[in-house]
């Protein structure tokens, strides 16, 4: 029989393809990548779910602020219906007031003889705020209004000049 040839290969080529383990350094990097990868999708994942969540609540307040508006368009619209003058006349007569025109108003004519007791009233002298008091004010006023008459000095008679200075 004939003998088969074999390939270059040697017997330590052989031994390593069928026997030998992966050595660890390549099993953890191998694992480092793949935890890394599956953290990665996680984090995406997230953000992605937070997005809708978000684009959720937008539409939401969006919603809220049409409504917010449409209202604030009707109370103006009542604001401006209420202040207008037909309205206002309405409101009016509902209390009781009556519309003014010429045949309406009443002339005040006062009488005449309560005219003339009003003028006869004194008026009330105005308050003066000064640092003395009222009273001592009046008797200054008294005082100067009336001119003093200044007795003839005498030097042989000074008893009679503080008499008559008593006497004022």
């Amino acid at each position: 029989m004939s003998k088969r040839k074999q390939s270059g290969r040697t017997k330590t080529q052989s031994k390593r393809r069928g026997g030998d383990p992966i050595p660890w350094k390549y099993c953890f990097l191998t694992l480092c990548c793949g935890l890394i990868l599956v953290i990665g999708f996680f984090f995406a994942a997230r953000s992605h779910f937070s997005s809708i969540d978000f684009g959720i609540k937008n539409s939401r307040l969006r919603k809220q602020i049409d409504e917010l508006e449409s209202d604030k368009r009707r109370l103006i619209l009542s604001k401006e219906i209420a202040l207008s003058p037909a309205e206002i006349k309405k409101a009016a007569k509902k209390i009781g007031l009556t519309e003014m025109s010429a045949s309406n108003i009443e002339v005040y004519r006062p009488n005449p003889n309560v005219v003339k007791e009003k003028a006869k009233v004194v008026e009330k002298p105005k308050l003066e705020f000064l640092d003395k008091p009222a009273e001592i004010k009046k008797e200054e006023k008294k005082i100067e209004m009336k001119p003093e008459k200044k007795a003839p000095e005498t030097k042989d008679k000074p008893e009679k000049a503080k008499v008559q200075m008593a006497k004022k």
